[in-house]
C-alpha cells in the first residue's frame, strides 16, 4: 500500500512538473522566433532589464509570496514536492521571450493550485516583481502596473540587452 502511494506521489510530481515547464508551449506561450530578443522592437517595448518595478513593491511581493507561495514553491524560490521553480535556468528558459501579461495571467489564473484565482490582481503583481528581483533584473523607481496592456509591453528576456 506505502509503495502504491509512493508511485502515485512521483506521477502527480512528474505530472506538475512537467506541466509548469511545458505548459507555456502548449498554451502558444513559449518563446518564438517572432518573439526573441533579436526581433525589431518598437521604442514602447520594454524588458525585464528595464526597472519595471520598484524595490518597495518587490519587497511588499516578497511578504506576500512567503505568506501565500513559500509552501509549495519553497522561501528559495526552488521549487517542492509537486511545485516548480521559480527560478534557475529552467523557469528562466521556460518565459524567456514571453510578457509579464502572460506570467500574470498564468499565476492569478491557476495558482495556487488547490483554489485556484484567489489572488488578486495587485498581490500577484506584487510576487511578480518579488521573483523579478529574485532572479536578478535590477528594480526602479516606478512601480510594476497589474494592468493587463502594461503588462503586455514588458518582455521577458533572460539575457541583458
Amino acid at each position: 500500500m506505502r509503495r502504491r502511494e509512493s508511485t502515485r506521489r512521483r506521477v502527480r510530481i512528474a505530472a506538475l512538473l512537467g506541466a509548469l515547464i511545458v505548459m507555456p508551449l502548449w498554451a502558444g506561450l513559449a518563446a518564438t522566433p517572432s518573439r526573441s530578443s533579436t526581433t525589431h522592437r518598437t521604442p514602447t517595448d520594454r524588458t525585464t532589464w528595464d526597472s519595471v518595478f520598484s524595490a518597495a513593491q518587490a519587497g511588499r511581493g516578497e511578504t506576500t509570496y512567503k505568506q501565500l507561495c513559500a509552501r509549495c514553491h519553497m522561501e528559495t524560490l526552488a521549487g517542492g514536492d509537486e511545485a516548480g521553480e521559480l527560478t534557475g535556468s529552467a523557469f528562466m528558459s521556460s518565459w524567456n521571450g514571453q510578457t509579464l501579461a502572460e506570467l500574470h495571467e498564468r499565476i492569478r489564473t491557476s495558482m495556487p493550485t488547490d483554489t485556484p484565482g484567489v489572488y488578486t490582481s495587485q498581490q500577484v503583481t506584487d510576487v511578480v516583481a518579488y521573483m523579478l528581483r529574485f532572479n536578478g533584473f535590477p528594480a526602479g523607481s516606478v512601480e510594476l502596473t497589474h494592468t493587463n496592456d502594461a503588462l503586455k509591453t514588458i518582455r521577458f528576456e533572460t539575457a541583458r540587452p
